[in-house]
């Protein structure tokens, strides 16, 4: 994992990771926070631009996240960018 991974650095096309934000889900009482990370990369299996080594080093990027978080952490969601469609 390099630092091009996180927000700190390269431009978007660099950047697995784009931004991160916590959801916090309440069901009967119990709360339940979601860390969610954006990306840019191609999450979808068979298109142009998917390559399974960026999403392995996407996802132990995410869990690296998710291991520092000063919350606890219930899950971690991988989204798309906004902009992708």
């Amino acid at each position: 994992m390099g630092d091009s991974d996180f927000l700190t650095s390269g431009d978007d096309s660099d950047r697995l990771i784009l931004n991160v934000w916590h959801e916090w889900e309440i069901a009967d009482g119990e709360r339940r926070i979601t860390l969610c990370v954006e990306t840019g990369a191609e999450l979808r299996p068979g298109l142009e631009g998917f390559d399974p080594a960026r999403l392995d080093r996407l996802m132990q990027a995410a869990i690296e996240l998710k291991r520092k978080s000063a919350s606890p952490v219930d899950a971690v969601r991988i989204v798309p960018a906004r902009w992708t469609i």
